[in-house]
């Protein structure tokens, strides 16, 4: 699939404040805008982008940014100070032959999930597709919309920004057919040269049909005011939906306010994850040393780090297989170096040696079976057919998800109990309450797990509660059931 990116204007919105000179150029956490509209399209075999405005040092700068991660091609418009309509334009030579293609202007935000409903099917012959979005309360700056009145059969009836009369807004992505460039040609004939004019055109011949993207992250940025909106929108957008209470009082805030400071920087998440284990490590054996305070601090502060590469992977779409498989490998190792370090620091409260080692082999154990093997009793309750409906299943899951988030040893809320009985000194009676309970609640999963198979219903829930895809692995059951 082939897009057309228009990077030709001026961005007088940011009156001379863009950063780095473009505002396509313009940083949102970390990713300029033209990489985030990269990242946003799927499958991407050719991008187009027009330029206009200091077009040398754009194109300069965009060929060392995408350099290698897609084809790159350059239209240069000559009179980019035209509206937008003649830049779009500009592209006929090099689309004209395409079946279809993405067009969007490279001053919009947006995710891929957008991308993915408006090209779930392609436009017919000669017709057009408009991403549309419904939702209007949660549009920023309504009044400064493009507006768009739907019709039936999914028609757009009329498009502009001085519609009284609408239903939907514009978001800025389009799915074309080279049906695109008549219209324009014809608009630019009649007086009219921006895309919306384009658009009227086919719009009038009923030629052009929306799709709608409601509920998915979009957001145009055309100055200071909407750049800070778009940064509020792409950061909420990568937030994990499933956390527990000490996670989404405490530990998210410390770690949000961290991940904004160096998403800037060169640091990759994996390098984040190899630096939380070295500091889960110190942990333990500080603990071990007998250094209960500072051990216990730095526990805590690796359960507040840990959030760090996760959300530098989202927000950078930093994120891939390996870097998954090292997160999960080193949360175990890290659970299991601060555990050690927790039992054996028993010792410098006047516990013999034989009382340590028997509350580490029983702190382990329960903690190994409380996150590893409940993956594997839910693959295999799994396979079993059960009588009850899957609502039922679907109400008893729903059960226990709530209640884990609350009441559960959660990853986070472990390791704060654990850091605050080794801190106050009495690391014998906090892990020896944590096995009770890890293991109390383990026996109530694998119960249940026992007797039931995760339903559609069930993965539906998943789904809507970690926003992960129910199609992908036949649910990824393991993945989801883990903390």
């Amino acid at each position: 699939m082939k897009a057309l990116v228009i990077a030709a204007g001026r961005g007088s919105g940011f009156n001379g404040q863009a950063p780095r000179s473009h505002k396509t150029l313009v940083p949102v956490w970390g990713l300029t805008v033209i990489e985030r509209v990269l990242a946003a399209f799927p499958e991407l075999e050719e991008l187009v982008v027009v330029t206009g405005f200091q077009a040398g040092l754009l194109e300069n700068r965009l060929s060392k940014i995408l350099s290698g991660r897609v084809k790159l091609t350059f239209v240069r418009n000559p009179e980019w100070q035209r509206a937008n309509g003649v830049s779009v334009l500009a592209a006929k030579e090099i689309l004209k032959n395409e079946r279809a293609f993405l067009l969007t202007m490279s001053d919009h935000v947006f995710e891929r999930s957008l991308v993915e409903k408006l090209t779930a099917a392609p436009p017919a012959s000669g017709e057009c597709l408009l991403a549309v979005d419904r939702n209007l309360p949660e549009v920023y700056d309504l009044a400064d919309a493009t507006k768009v009145k739907r019709g039936a059969d999914n028609r757009i009836r009329a498009i502009g920004k001085q519609l009284e009369d609408f239903d939907a807004v514009d978001t800025g992505v389009f799915y074309c057919t080279p049906a695109l460039f008549e219209a324009l040609e014809l608009a630019i004939a009649l007086g009219g040269e921006s895309l919306s004019d384009g658009i009227r055109i086919l719009c009038n011949a009923g030629k052009m049909r929306y799709r709608e993207v409601s509920g998915s992250l979009w957001q145009d940025v055309d100055n200071l005011e909407s750049l800070a909106e778009a940064k509020k929108r792409v950061w909420r957008a990568t937030q994990k939906p499933r956390d527990g209470v000490v996670s989404r009082l405490l530990n998210r805030r410390i770690s949000g306010f961290i991940t904004r400071r160096i998403c800037g920087l060169p640091v990759r998440p994996n390098q984040v994850t190899i630096f939380n284990l070295l500091l889960a490590g110190l942990a333990g054996w500080l603990m071990f040393a007998g250094h209960l305070v500072w051990g216990g601090l730095l526990a805590q502060l690796y359960s507040v780090l840990d959030g760090v590469d996760g959300e530098l992977s989202r927000l950078k779409h930093q994120g891939s297989w390996f870097g998954s498989w090292l997160d999960n490998l080193t949360d175990r190792l890290c659970d299991w170096l601060i555990i050690c370090g927790a039992a054996w620091s028993v010792t410098w409260t006047g516990v013999g040696t034989r009382t340590a080692w028997g509350l580490l082999l029983a702190a382990l154990l329960s903690n190994i079976a409380y996150r590893s093997s409940m993956d594997s009793l839910l693959v295999s309750g799994s396979l079993r057919q059960a009588g009850e409906s899957p609502d039922r299943l679907a109400s008893i899951e729903k059960w226990f998800y709530e209640r884990e988030m609350v009441f559960g040893v959660t990853h986070d809320s472990y390791l704060l109990l654990l850091a605050l009985v080794v801190a106050f000194g009495a690391p014998l009676a906090g892990l020896t309450a944590l096995v009770a309970l890890e293991t109390l609640w383990w026996i109530a999963k694998t119960v249940q797990a026992g007797k039931t198979r995760p339903s559609d219903s069930y993965a539906e829930f998943l789904a809507a509660e970690t926003g992960e895809k129910i199609n992908e692995k036949k649910y990824r059951i393991a993945e989801l059931a883990a903390r």
